[in-house]
C-alpha cells in the first residue's frame, strides 16, 4: 500500500508545482538527468551482477523482449491507417512496449504470490525490462527522433546514454565479489528512481483538451494493458505448454502500466513527451485494476 500512496504523491506533487510561479519552469529536465546518469546505472550495478542465470529464467526474461517486439510492427501499422507522424508512433512503441515490472510489478507481485513470485519479477525486469530500455529502446528512441539514421550514428548515441556502459560494467562485475557497502550505496542511489521519475512525470503533464488524443491511449492502452499479456499467455501456455508461477508472473508483469523510464525516454527524444506523460499518468491507476483482472482469470 506504500508504494500506491507514494505513486499519488509524486505524481499529484508535480501536477500541483508546475503550476506555482516560483517554481522552476524545467526542473523536470534536471531530475530526468539524475535518473539517466545515477539512478539508473546504480540499480544496474546493484541487481545485475546478482542474476541467477538458470534456464527457467528465459520466460520471465523473455517476456519483455517479445512484448516489445511484438508492439513495433502493430504500431507501424495502426500509424500508417490512423496518418499518425513518425513521433507519435515513436511515443507508442517506447512507452506501451515497456512495462512498470518493478515499481508498480513489485508489490502486486508481492501480494498476488509472495516472496517466490517476487523472485521471478525481479527476473523479469533485470534480465528483461531493464535490458529491452538499454539497448532497443535506446535504438528506438534514435531512430524514431531522427528517421534513419546510420547504424554508426546509433551505436554513438546508444554507447553514450548513461544506462547503457553502465549495463555493460554491471555485467562484467557478475565475475567479481561487490563489497556490501558499495551495494548499499548502489541500492540507496537507485531508490530514487521511481519518485523522481514519478515527480518528473507529475511536472510534465498536460490536460489540455488539444494534449489529449483518445485514439492513440486508448489503442496504446489496449495493447499494454490487455493485448501484450494475452500474447504471452498465449504462446506460453498455449504453444510451450508451460504452467506453474513462473508463467503466471510472466504473464501479470505483461500487463503492468507503462514504463516511467520508457516515458522518461520519449521525453528526452521529444517523442511527443506530453502524450507520453499521459500514459503514465492513466495506465498507472488504471493497471491496478486490469492486473487485478489478469490475475483472478491465471
Amino acid at each position: 500500500m506504500g508504494n500506491f500512496i507514494l505513486i499519488l504523491i509524486c505524481l499529484i506533487a508535480g501536477v500541483i508545482l508546475r503550476r506555482l510561479p516560483a517554481f522552476p519552469k524545467n526542473a523536470h529536465e534536471g531530475l530526468n538527468a539524475f535518473i539517466f546518469y545515477i539512478s539508473l546505472p546504480a540499480l544496474a550495478f546493484r541487481y545485475i551482477p546478482t542474476l541467477d542465470y538458470r534456464w527457467e529464467i528465459l520466460y520471465p526474461a523473455l517476456m519483455p523482449w517479445l512484448v516489445f517486439i511484438f508492439c513495433i510492427p502493430l504500431f507501424e501499422l495502426l500509424g500508417r491507417a490512423f496518418n499518425w507522424d513518425r513521433r507519435t508512433v515513436g511515443c507508442l512503441v517506447l512507452t506501451c512496449g515497456l512495462g512498470n515490472t518493478s515499481f508498480v510489478g513489485f508489490p502486486l507481485l508481492e501480494f498476488f504470490y509472495g516472496a517466490e513470485g517476487l523472485r521471478y519479477g525481479l527476473i523479469a525486469d533485470q534480465a528483461g525490462s531493464f535490458l529491452v530500455v538499454s539497448s532497443l529502446g535506446i535504438a528506438a528512441a534514435v531512430y524514431y527522433d531522427t528517421g534513419k539514421p546510420k547504424a554508426k550514428d546509433m551505436l554513438k548515441k546508444l554507447i553514450s546514454f548513461p544506462p547503457f556502459p553502465a549495463f555493460i560494467i554491471a555485467l562484467l562485475l557478475t565475475f567479481v565479489r561487490v563489497p556490501d557497502e558499495l551495494n548499499l550505496v548502489f541500492e540507496k542511489l537507485g531508490a530514487t528512481l521511481s519518485p523522481l521519475a514519478l515527480f518528473s512525470v507529475g511536472l510534465q503533464l498536460n490536460w489540455q483538451q488539444s494534449a489529449f488524443r483518445i485514439l492513440p491511449l486508448s489503442l496504446g492502452l489496449g495493447y499494454k494493458l490487455f493485448l501484450a499479456p494475452l500474447l504471452i499467455y498465449g504462446l506460453y501456455a498455449g504453444v510451450f505448454r508451460a504452467e506453474g508461477m513462473i508463467i503466471d508472473v510472466s504473464v501479470v508483469e505483461a500487463a503492468m502500466a507503462p514504463m516511467i523510464t520508457g516515458v522518461l525516454l520519449a521525453s528526452q527524444y521529444n517523442l511527443k513527451p506530453v502524450l507520453a506523460s499521459m500514459f503514465a499518468a492513466i495506465g498507472i491507476p488504471l493497471s491496478l485494476l486490469t492486473v487485478w483482472l489478469w490475475y483472478l482469470f491465471l
